[in-house]
């Protein structure tokens, strides 16, 4: 919901919208301490040992196919540590930084043509402060996973964001000119975690892929 909206609700309205809110943001600060907590501990844990062991015994004469074996786990481990802590930044509610929505995504866009030889074009019209803070926060969090995409599935070295903050409903669009897919491959989990986050701030995302044609993803706010 926008600033402007927010301001035209009836002082019921407006409490009972932001109550929402605050009961999301606690819900989602909740399952990130409980995921910290327990699974990311006892996996930051499991790994410390196996690398002691590994470690010790990496100058064994006796290494046989279980030495190869736990070199195996160690690995699977250390990847599924890297997705909760990957999870556990999702959960948690992110500030957009000083220099605002724009920047922080020019700023991944440097990352990424510096560390992956992605370059990532964007454009904008009207102003990031149209929409709420919240708002804000969505679009940057959805932009961050579908460029994720980009890098991990697409093979593209090009990427465009396009982000309408005067259209109504606002519009962001990613877009790459990569390898695309069926859409029977439309769910996975990080589709399914962005149309929930847009969902939360009352919009809808949508994907269209061609297979050899490249992927696009529309984060449309709410009507």
């Amino acid at each position: 919901m926008t600033e402007a909206r927010r301001a035209a609700l009836t002082p019921d309205a407006a409490a009972a919208h932001q109550a929402v809110e605050d009961a999301v943001a606690r819900e989602r600060a909740r399952m990130a301490r409980e995921l910290h907590d327990s699974v990311a501990t006892d996996l930051a844990g499991a790994i410390s040992l196996f690398k002691v062991y590994v470690e010790g015994h990496s100058d064994s004469a006796n290494k046989g196919p279980a030495d190869g074996t736990l070199i195996n786990v160690l690995e699977i481990l250390e990847r599924m540590l890297k997705q909760v802590r990957e999870t556990l930044a999702d959960l948690r509610p992110r500030s957009i930084g000083p220099e605002g929505l724009v920047g922080d995504i020019r700023k991944q866009a440097e990352e990424f043509s510096r560390l992956y030889s992605i370059r990532v074009e964007i454009s904008t019209n009207g102003t990031e402060e149209m929409l709420s803070t919240h708002q804000r926060e969505v679009v940057y969090q959805v932009v961050r996973e579908a460029l994720t995409n980009v890098r991990r599935h697409s093979g593209s070295s090009i990427c465009r964001v396009k982000m309408a903050f005067a259209a109504r409903p606002f519009l962001i669009e990613i877009a790459d000119e990569g390898l695309g897919f069926a859409s029977a491959r439309l769910g996975g989990y990080g589709l399914v975690g962005m149309r929930e986050r847009a969902a939360g701030v009352g919009g809808r995302l949508e994907v269209v892929s061609t297979e050899g044609r490249g992927t696009t993803v529309f984060l449309f706010g709410p009507n």
